[in-house]
């Protein structure tokens, strides 16, 4: 699960006006729905895509048309990409003519097309992932980076993935709820503990909320016993966190992944099924997020749209609206989320 590329060279497969509107029209970027200017683009001209939850830099005279919308954040000022609804349409992220980047212009010259497809110019134009504040208590003081032996929970979106609806789809996946809480990892390696958030490694303390869930629950000590060099990914959900959409009692552990930290890859959900009752032997109060269920991926024939549709729905509350859905394939090996877009809507802030 690769790190989000959030500003790459894509291709405009489409054109078509917006109603009611004069001057913008809508461009389709992969599984994506674009706003560009009129007569900006024709179909099969490629740009320079901003996905939504990039951050950019307004002092970037290229981006100064959105300077009306700025934003500070961590202590930075820039504009939040995020999901509008345009005239009963939903649309998101940003494209511009490659022409306005020559940094990138020349970075791309004498490279294939499969080649600059896979790479992100994030770091060169200065633009970050936007990712709402944590909870002081969840922050925690940092010992380091999250660990490079160690993958980040990171999931691609769907809208970047329409090939594989096709080249994936007589695959089993197993599909949960999305839950909207703070990303946690516990890991067990050569005898260390640790404790991380989605970015850092956390010092354990006792102003520390996530260390001292995990001693809470016995992962800790569980894990301690299980002896196998493991992380356990999930979220922790309940009182305090994102405004508790699931009204929890307290705080509970739900975990979405594990990951083998010796193979430098995921378990299969039998494999995971075992460990995790292996770890609940040992007096692990440890939960799996919601399942709805296992299916494969025709039943959308190939069509974001319908997977978007999917993701909406209840969820682990039923009078609750849930965050989304993830799609992990059995093996543990090929997983993607779609975010629902009533809640992108509904949180811009977060």
């Amino acid at each position: 699960m690769n790190a989000r590329k959030l500003v790459t060279i894509r291709r405009i497969e489409a054109i078509r006006p917006i109603p009611g509107a004069d001057t913008i029209e809508c461009a389709t970027v992969g599984g994506w729905q674009v706003v560009v200017k009129k007569g900006e683009f024709r179909p099969g001209e490629s740009g320079v895509y901003f996905e939504i939850d990039a951050f950019l830099p307004v002092a970037d005279d290229r981006f100064a048309f959105l300077a009306k919308h700025q934003m500070t954040w961590r202590d930075k000022q820039g504009v939040r990409l995020h999901t509008m609804n345009l005239c009963g349409h939903i649309f998101q992220g940003l494209i511009l003519p490659i022409g306005r980047f020559p940094e990138i212009v020349s970075r791309i010259a004498g490279k294939s097309v499969e080649v600059v497809r896979e790479m992100d110019f994030s770091t060169l134009l200065g633009v970050e992932k936007w990712e709402a504040a944590a909870p002081a208590s969840f922050s925690g003081e940092v010992v380091g980076p999250f660990p490079s032996w160690m993958r980040k929970t990171e999931l691609e979106r769907v809208q970047n993935l329409l090939p594989a609806l096709h080249t994936q789809a007589d695959e089993l996946f197993e599909v949960s709820v999305k839950l909207n809480g703070t990303n946690m990892t516990v890991f067990h390696r050569n005898g260390e503990l640790g404790v991380c958030g989605r970015d850092w490694q956390l010092a354990e303390s006792q102003a520390c909320a996530p260390w001292q869930v995990a001693k809470a629950l016995r992962l800790t000590d569980a894990l301690t016993t299980l002896g196998r060099n493991i992380a356990l990914q999930g979220e922790i959900v309940g009182e305090g966190i994102q405004g508790n959409p699931e009204h929890l009692c307290g705080q509970r552990f739900y975990v979405f992944d594990v990951f083998d930290i010796d193979r430098g890859t995921y378990l299969g959900r039998e494999q995971r099924g075992m460990v995790l009752d292996a770890l609940r032997q040992s007096g692990a109060q440890i939960e799996m997020v919601p399942v709805i269920g296992i299916m494969d991926l025709r039943r959308f024939r190939g069509c974001v749209e319908s997977v978007l549709d999917f993701a909406e729905g209840p969820s682990m509350n039923p009078r609750v609206a849930r965050e989304g859905v993830v799609f992990k394939r059995l093996d543990g090996r090929f997983s993607f989320k779609a975010v629902a877009n009533s809640y992108l809507l509904k949180h811009q802030e977060r």
